[in-house]
């Protein structure tokens, strides 16, 4: 129990609790009063070791784009995203999780892309052939410079 709720613990989140990085925020609260705080939130390898592990359990549209736009929005591109996950690779539930984003990801129609344009709402079919294009090349670079094989169970 965590403040009167019952914590949920997903498949990964061990990675997260030495693996934070501490991210400061702004902005006006409802009351219109200016406020400031730090706070501590997953590093981006634990975040999509559990984001593939999501993907893989509960099957949403949502986790399959949150996956491609860290992919596509990481700072310094997919060179950055690797050197960022490298630490973690040696680890038995990362080399899993982002196994099972290759495995959804692992080709231009698989679900991961699928769900990705899904996700999107695109009704275009060029649009949509476009993005889900550029979320297996995103994933497939990124699996590719990580070494990482597909998940079997």
């Amino acid at each position: 129990m965590v403040q009167d709720a019952q914590a949920r613990k997903t498949r990964g989140c061990d990675l997260v609790f030495n693996n934070t990085v501490k991210i400061d925020l702004e902005g006006r609260l409802p009351n219109g009063g200016k406020n400031r705080v730090t706070v501590k939130v997953a590093a981006i390898g634990p975040f999509l070791v559990m984001k593939g592990m999501a993907l893989w359990e509960r099957m949403k549209e949502k986790d399959a784009y949150d996956i491609y736009y860290c992919c596509k929005n990481y700072p310094g591109g997919i060179p950055s995203l690797v050197e960022a996950i490298k630490p973690i690779m040696k680890n038995r539930l990362a080399k899993e999780g982002l196994g099972k984003i290759k495995s959804k990801f692992a080709t231009v129609d698989g679900v991961g892309p699928t769900w990705v344009a899904d996700f999107l709402e695109l009704t275009d079919l060029e649009e949509r052939a476009r993005v889900q294009r550029e979320a297996f090349e995103f994933v497939d670079f990124l699996m590719k410079e990580l070494k990482v094989k597909p998940f079997r169970e």
